[in-house]
């Protein structure tokens, strides 16, 4: 019969492998939230941008009606 080889684990630690993926995760997630916080951003002040202008056209028709 085939002998199969003998693997050693007393010194495989995994801590630091946990360690890296956990910092990398971090990161990932502090970027995700900062992408859509200033997406957020961005929506709400085009929104605002756009009401605006709407606003401004609304009273130049009411001063074309007007005339």
């Amino acid at each position: 019969m085939a002998a199969f080889p003998s693997v050693d684990l007393t010194n495989f630690d995994l801590a630091p492998a946990a360690k890296t993926l956990r910092d990398a995760s971090t990161a990932v997630t502090s970027t995700a939230v900062s992408v859509a916080a200033e997406a957020t951003y961005t929506a709400v002040g085009l929104g605002v941008l756009t009401y605006q202008r709407i606003q401004v056209r609304r009273r130049e028709i009411e001063r074309e009606m007007r005339r």
